[in-house]
This record gives C-alpha cells, sequence and structure tokens, in this order.
C-alpha cells in the first residue's frame, strides 16, 4: 500500500487541522502585539506600575523590559532556515510530517520567540508557552503523519535492529549531544507532553519525592527498552523510523505509543497532584538528560550578593530546585534538572538571576 493510500485522508485532517490553529494563533499573535504596545505606552507615561512576573505578582517598579538581541537574532535565522528546509522537504520528498514539522518549528522559533523576547515580564511565560505548543505538535505531527517514533523507545529500536533513522538523530540531538550545551532546553520549550500537562489544575508538587521515586527513571528506561523489543519482533510494527524504510511503518505503534506516553504523564500529574510529576519519576529521556545537561554552557546562573533571600524563585520552580538556596552560595541553578522555563528568573524582583552561555 502506498505512502499517500495510508496517509493521504489523515495528512489532509493535519492540514486542515493546522490552518485552523495557524488562523487562531495569528488572530491572538495581533491581540497580544497590540496588548504588549498599548502597557508600553502606559509604562512610558507611568513608569511607576505593577506587574505580575511569572506566576506570582512581584509589588515591585518597573520599566519596559531590555530587548534581548541574541533571540532577535536567532528568531531570524530560524524564519531563513526552517521555512525554505520545510518547502525543499515538501517538494523534493515524501515526509508531510517533517515538512510540516519544520514549517512550525520556523513559526515557533521566528515570529514567536521574537515576541517572547519583546514581551514584559508578566507576558513572558504566556509567550513560553506558546512556544512550547507549536514546537511540542510540530514534532507530534511529524511522529504521527510520517509514522516515526521519535522517542527513546524508537531509538532502542533502532540500535537493536542495527540501521539508522530519524529517531537516532533526534535523540542524540535532543537527549545526548544538545543538552551538553542547551541543557535540557527542549523540556521547558519543546515537548508536546508538557503542553498538554502545563495546563491541568493540579499544581507544581510540595516537594521533590524520595524513596523509590528515586529510582522510577528506571522503571520508565526499562519499560521503553521492552517497547522496542516488541516492536522489533512482532511483525509490522516497525516505529524508529529505519533508514530505507520509513515510509512503511505502521502508523498505530506510533499512536499507541503517544497514547500511553499521555495516560502516564498525566495520570501520574493527577495523582501526585504535580504538572511535571513524569518529567521527575518516569520520563526515560529526562532520566538521560539529568547526566548529559549537568555540563550544560546555557545555564541559569546568580549573582549572590544580589539575592534578597526572597525565595520567590523556588516557589515558582516547577522542578523543586531549591533556586534561592544555590542563588545564596552563587552555584549553578541548573543541576540537571533545571528546564529553563524561566520562572526564576522572571520573578526575581532584584535581577539576581540569569540565563547565559557562560561557564
Amino acid at each position: 500500500m502506498s505512502y499517500d493510500a495510508r496517509f493521504g485522508s489523515f495528512a489532509r485532517f493535519i492540514l486542515v487541522g493546522s490552518n485552523i490553529i495557524l488562523d487562531i494563533v495569528v488572530l491572538t499573535i495581533v491581540i497580544e502585539f497590540i496588548h504588549m504596545f498599548t502597557k508600553f505606552l502606559r509604562a512610558k507615561k507611568n513608569p511607576n506600575i505593577y506587574v505580575s512576573s511569572g506566576d506570582t505578582v512581584t509589588r515591585e517598579r518597573t520599566t519596559p523590559g531590555r530587548v534581548s538581541r541574541a533571540l532577535l537574532v536567532f528568531s531570524a535565522l530560524a524564519i531563513l532556515g526552517f521555512w525554505p528546509l520545510a518547502a525543499v522537504v515538501l517538494f523534493q520528498g515524501n515526509l508531510l510530517g517533517l515538512a510540516i514539522c519544520l514549517f512550525v518549528m520556523g513559526i515557533s522559533q521566528g515570529p514567536f520567540l521574537a515576541g517572547y523576547a519583546f514581551a514584559r515580564a508578566d507576558r513572558k511565560q504566556w509567550w513560553r508557552w506558546l512556544i512550547l505548543v507549536t514546537t511540542g505538535m510540530g514534532i507530534l505531527v511529524f511522529m504521527l503523519v510520517d509514522a516515526v517514533n521519535l522517542d527513546i523507545d524508537g531509538f532502542f529500536e533502532l540500535l537493536i535492529l542495527g540501521t539508522m533513522g530519524p529517531a537516532i538523530g533526534h535523540t542524540m540531538i535532543t537527549t545526548v549531544v544538545g543538552p551538553l550545551i542547551f541543557g535540557r532546553v527542549l523540556c521547558g520549550w519543546g515537548c508536546w507532553r508538557a503542553v498538554v500537562l502545563e495546563r491541568l489544575p493540579v499544581g507544581r508538587g510540595s516537594g521533590r519525592r524520595n524513596g523509590v521515586w528515586v529510582w522510577m527513571p528506571l522503571v520508565g528506561v526499562a519499560v521503553s527498552f521492552a517497547a522496542a523489543v516488541l516492536f522489533v519482533f512482532v511483525p509490522k510494527s516497525q516505529s524508529g523510523g529505519a533508514h530505507g524504510y520509513i515510509g512503511s511503518n505502521s502508523f498505530w505503534p506510533v499512536a499507541a505509543g503517544v497514547a500511553v506516553y499521555y495516560v502516564a504523564s498525566i495520570a501520574l500529574a493527577l495523582v501526585l497532584h504535580d504538572q511535571r510529576a513524569f518529567c521527575k519519576y518516569l520520563c526515560p529521556a529526562g532520566f538521560i538528560m539529568r547526566w548529559t545537561s549537568r555540563p550544560a554552557v546555557f545555564h541559569v546562573s546568580a549573582h549572590a550578593e544580589a539575592c534578597n533571600e526572597c525565595e520567590a524563585c523556588t516557589d515558582v520552580c516547577p522542578m523543586d530546585i531549591p533556586v534561592a538556596e544555590r542563588a545564596r552560595m552563587g552555584a549553578r541553578i541548573s543541576n540537571g534538572d533545571c528546564i529553563l522555563c524561566q520562572r526564576c528568573v522572571e520573578v526575581c524582583p532584584v535581577g539576581a538571576l540569569k540565563t547565559s552561555f557562560r561557564r
């Protein structure tokens, strides 16, 4: 059965849905820019206004923040890179899902990241979540439309088969090599599971759990490996996207894997009343990145002398990192668990925290 015959109707559904979502997003962005512009004008007239920073309200006077030139340059490069590449893949290849993913990545890392750069502190988390949604959904569309499993079980599957494929490249870039430089940026800005988890009405938990929970990530790795073995030895269930048969993979194993990940992550969040419980205790990729991201060049650091010990940064951290304690010691905040969501940086009333590429 041909690729078009198997995925044609599903791909059309994805395209129509993507167009509707994109229209809504564009309208939302226009409204958001109008909102930002009006607040900018108000701030110019009266700089002594109060704003909400991150998830708590910081009663501090503020003026329009400095726009990051690095983010704007990266945004421009993302548009120039992702959109032409998406066109090439669409017209020269047979990977509709990948083309959609690249186009959406151009949107998230282009205009949306620029929106984050221009946004005031009280709106930055809104823009980060918008980037998280578009990046995560772009990756998910690639997986479902092209029937490619990009998760750790797909990586294990290809290792067992002794071949190359998209899951190998994706895992090496996002889980092994990439975190050495950029830390766990994918977890905070591009995970398709976190898109849903961050909107669950369960809060952020009451602290990191010990005991058996310390070893739970190994269970996640073991289950992923078992799933990979199943995919390899059950006929017509390959899902890792091995080189040479990417167009003949089975859609349903990939869809089933996505469903299992969503059910497990949502259930764990509801049981533990913690949005990021899956990330802390069960995610196999997160377990690997906990070690590969420790020496990351891109990280959150603190100016110890500036810290006023208000504990606001610790209160908003979704990964239960003792940010204030580390800040007072002048230590690296990114200890392998930090997902670089920037909540602590944005909520700090004295600017003691910052994100940089310095060691």
